[in-house]
């Protein structure tokens, strides 16, 4: 993936309040188990899939082991005006339905990385199609590394179905995405 893609996906993260100076102590937790699953479960957790269902139960335990860090207090008017500010960056990553950006990899060549939320509408051997809420769909081809989570266990690509609500993240090749990481998460 590159430096460049990992420096995208932890701006991305740092706008959407997922790391940063006013990171808490259960949110740093978090960041540290997403991270486990690479910028790929970076960028699904900015996207404000839950950190606990990008991570298969196998990779939070590395985390939970190493213990989260404890928050120091702050005045109350920081505190007020903190939680102002994470209330727009959650409401805005939680309705992100999907996005790209161009990154340098550590060649100094471009790569875009993908990230979409919806819902699968075909699958075959090696790819699925997958719809956002507003119309937006592409075909995802199979990465030889692909990860796919359902309820934090790991499964085979195979088991996604047509009507899965999903989080995919990879790289753009032509007009088809490369899925390093699918998620399926718990229905709400």
């Amino acid at each position: 993936m590159g430096v460049g893609l990992a420096a995208v996906v932890g701006i991305g993260l740092t706008g959407c309040g997922a790391v940063g100076g006013d990171v808490t102590g259960s949110d740093q937790a978090g960041v540290e188990v997403s991270a486990g699953m690479g910028v790929e479960g970076q960028a699904l957790a900015a996207m404000g899939f839950d950190p606990n269902e990008i991570t298969p139960a196998e990779f939070a335990q590395m985390a939970i082991a190493k213990g989260a860090p404890s928050a120091s207090p702050a005045p109350k008017e920081k505190d007020r005006e903190r939680g102002k500010l994470r209330k727009a960056r959650v409401l805005l990553r939680k309705n992100t339905l999907h996005g790209e950006a161009v990154v340098k990899n550590k060649d100094g060549a471009t790569q875009t990385v993908l990230v979409q939320r919806g819902q699968v509408t075909a699958v075959d051997g090696d790819s699925i199609t997958v719809k956002s809420s507003d119309g937006f769909t592409i075909s995802w081809g199979f990465a030889d590394d692909l990860r796919v989570v359902e309820r934090r266990d790991s499964i085979q690509a195979d088991q996604l179905e047509v009507g899965d609500q999903v989080g995919v993240a990879g790289t753009k090749d032509g007009d088809r995405g490369e899925a390093r990481l699918v998620v399926v998460p718990r229905a709400k």
